[in-house]
């Protein structure tokens, strides 16, 4: 399938890529263990050349007509020097360090609420368990009315405002007012702290033999995490297969990767992954043949955002015939960073090495056309690749075979899975976005009118709301095609509902068995099972 582009129709790229891109997947590094001081050392000649720099800025910030941000022009400045590397190579400024680092080890300073602002009033949707919010009392459904005396609910302020007011150091203390669903005042006293953020999430049981878990990155807790969820799921469910969930997932730390690629494999020494650079030595990662729980089948979904740590992990798994891997062809980036940290505050993400898969496989995409790199999801979309296997174009034309299966595969621009997913056309329409994007927020306004919310009636609840909402969008336009959204619409509200009702762990049990990856992989699981089955074509062919 191919489509072609004309000015009347603009792609809609997923804010998970944007983001991604934005920051120049900053994810997929080592832990950096060497000394800065040891790695950096100047001649005479380079130390001019440094100097030259910092001289430039001193006379544009003394003589310039106009005055001028110091950190913006050696951001700049930096951009300049690192454009002509590769895409991942980044200068991360000081006032980002804190954020990207909080990211990764998997944390950030708050009072550990999750929020709506709705009517220029600041909604709790959910508080973080025995976070300093929970602890002080504050529940689902409260509204902030003031943030150390002052008033923020209906004062029109920016929703960053507000949010920067619920910051600070660890520590500090804020007294904030809310008013809860009964409609009654009191008043919290909230302590600073550091909130564990999870990078793995799910931890369910789809039936009473497969297990699955979604790794949303590779922080620095992910192994623990996941063996958390792991050893519930195989002492307490009996797990047998597992499905891990790379969907959406930009990667991180390396190590993280191999650790939990070392649990999949119950025999020594397989080799998962290895690393090499013009500087650096080539590094083979092992596996260690401690399993502490028996895993039988295993499937692992990746799509186009799946990337650097997660196609590590991919990759092994599919070269080893381990599993199978199920979706679409993941980003593509097999570059690997180290992060420096530079006297001003700031950081230098530099890539150190390519890594490539067990049977050697790069899986980098080329970038000498960075225009075309950066558009990679758009030329996806045009050419067909989203929407059929047939359409999947290899960037590398050697064909590699699998370790114990000897099945072929390509190497170059991302891993390809064995069983395809094509993207649901609908998702693409602005409609279809503009009404999944605003239920989970009408939703939860209908449900805070409700003064006493049963669990039991879960289902009378998104009947009622369904119809509320289908008349209130023919209200407005009665024009609108919605009955082909009438099912993504019902099962967008009841997921809805689940979570504010339930919990997140819930809402997995819900969608699970209506997601068409774990479909596949359930088919694999019990019919399928035999990957040579599967293996009539090369990989990049097959749907």
């Amino acid at each position: 399938m191919s489509l072609e582009k004309n000015d009347t129709y603009k792609v809609w790229q997923p804010l998970a890529l944007s983001i991604v891109l934005a920051i120049g997947m900053l994810f997929g590094y080592k832990m950096n263990e060497k000394s800065e001081a040891s790695l950096i050392s100047f001649s005479d000649n380079e130390a001019k050349t440094v100097g030259q720099v910092e001289e430039l800025i001193r006379f544009i910030e003394l003589r310039y007509v106009d005055s001028v941000d110091r950190e913006d022009l050696i951001a700049n400045a930096m951009d300049a020097v690192l454009s002509d590397l590769d895409p991942h190579t980044v200068y991360i400024t000081p006032s980002q360090i804190g954020a990207v680092n909080d990211e990764m080890e998997g944390n950030f300073r708050g009072v550990g609420v999750e929020i709506y602002y709705i009517d220029d009033t600041v909604n709790v949707i959910s508080t973080v368990e025995n976070g300093p919010a929970d602890l002080a009392g504050v529940k689902a459904f409260d509204k902030l009315i003031s943030i150390n005396d002052s008033l923020v609910a209906g004062q029109g302020l920016k929703f960053s405002s507000i949010r920067s007011m619920l910051k600070g150091d660890v520590g500090d203390k804020i007294e904030v007012r809310v008013l809860d669903r009964e409609g009654i005042s009191k008043t919290v006293n909230i302590s600073i702290d550091n909130i564990p953020v999870s990078s793995v999430e799910g931890g369910v049981m789809i039936d009473d033999q497969t297990g699955y878990i979604k790794i949303n990155r590779f922080g620095s807790n992910t192994y623990r995490e996941f063996m958390d969820y792991v050893q519930v799921l195989s002492e307490k469910d009996s797990m047998q297969n597992i499905i891990i969930d790379l969907r959406d997932n930009p990667g991180g730390y390396l190590p993280q990767a191999t650790n939990i690629l070392s649990q999949l494999f119950d025999t020594k020494g397989n080799l998962l992954v290895y690393t090499q650079g013009k500087n650096d030595k080539k590094l083979e990662y092992k596996s260690t043949g401690k399993t502490f729980f028996p895993i039988k089948g295993i499937s692992v979904l990746i799509d186009e955002n799946s990337a650097s740590g997660s196609e590590i992990l991919a990759g092994a798994i599919q070269d080893w015939d381990r599993g199978v891997v199920v979706g679409r062809r993941s980003f593509g980036k097999g570059l690997v960073q180290e992060q420096y940290a530079l006297s001003n505050g700031g950081a230098l993400r530099l890539t150190v090495a390519r890594y490539y898969t067990p049977t050697g496989r790069s899986i980098q995409r080329n970038y000498d056309n960075m225009d075309a790199y950066y558009t990679d999801y758009e030329n996806r979309y045009y050419s067909g690749e989203l929407f059929s296997a047939d359409s999947i174009i290899s960037a590398d034309s050697a064909i590699y075979n699998t370790m114990n299966l000897s099945r072929p595969m390509y190497g170059g621009g991302g891993i390809t899975p064995d069983i395809f997913i094509p993207v649901d056309s609908m998702k693409f329409q602005p409609l279809y976005r503009e009404v999944i994007g605003e239920l989970p927020q009408y939703v939860f306004r209908k449900l805070s009118m409700i003064d006493d919310v049963e669990s039991s009636n879960i289902m009378s609840y998104s009947d009622s709301i369904f119809s509320s909402y289908i008349d209130r969008k023919l209200d407005l336009n009665n024009e609108l095609n919605l009955e082909a959204m009438y099912n993504a619409i019902k099962d967008e509200i009841n997921a809805s509902l689940i979570k504010y009702i339930q919990g997140e762990a819930e809402v997995y049990k819900y969608n699970l068995p209506q997601d068409e990856f774990v479909k596949a992989s359930l088919d694999y699981f019990y019919n399928i099972k035999d990957l040579q089955i599967m293996d009539q074509q090369p990989t990049a062919l097959r749907n």
